[in-house]
């Protein structure tokens, strides 16, 4: 079964538990993972695919821009980013003494998604990738700009209107408070 967009509860709890650790059920213990957690905060943030995120460069972010060639697409992403993810980045650059040329993770796509599954089992969630940042990012972007379905193809670097609605889920909240709104019984 593919991958679902993540919710937002959903997402903060992973990000606590890979940031923080945790006890597993049977007792061993999880250690942080904060390279993990910044890579899934970054594809959620971004929108870009896990291996792009972890081939990011210092370099790939100048002046409140990212720009990257996509490895699945050969296509040029360029554009803003929030000031506060941008001034994170470079903090975080700072912090980890990385140069201009350097990545900014040490870790590959199968340890990240390794870590996930732990993270997602421990939860109990089921269908849960690293894509689901990825599909949650496309759900926000979608809701926050007046549905706008092409700009968030563009914003995906999709060739196809398709791919991009299937990315595209509306929030278990949103389908809870509708269906409870619902009521043609009389009394």
């Amino acid at each position: 079964m593919a991958c679902r967009p993540l919710e937002i509860g959903e997402y903060r709890e992973i990000i606590s538990l890979l940031n923080n650790g945790f006890i597993t059920k049977n007792k061993s213990v999880f250690r942080p993972n904060k390279q993990v957690a910044f890579s899934l905060q970054l594809e959620a943030t971004l929108g870009l695919r896990i291996g792009d995120v972890l081939a990011l460069r210092v370099n790939n972010f100048r002046d409140g821009k990212l720009e990257l060639r996509e490895d699945k697409t050969d296509k040029l992403q360029y554009r803003d980013i929030n000031r506060g993810v941008y001034d994170h980045i470079r903090d975080y650059a700072i912090e980890n003494q990385l140069a201009p040329s350097a990545k900014l993770f040490s870790v590959g796509v199968r340890a990240v998604q390794k870590q996930l599954k732990m993270v997602t089992d421990h939860m109990g969630l089921e269908n849960i990738s690293t894509h689901s940042f990825r599909k949650m990012y496309a759900t926000i972007a979608y809701e926050q700009n007046s549905h706008d379905l092409e700009l968030v193809k563009e914003l995906l670097n999709h060739t196809s209107i398709a791919t991009t609605q299937r990315y595209i889920r509306v929030a278990q909240q949103a389908i809870n408070t509708a269906s409870a709104r619902i009521n043609f019984i009389e009394s």
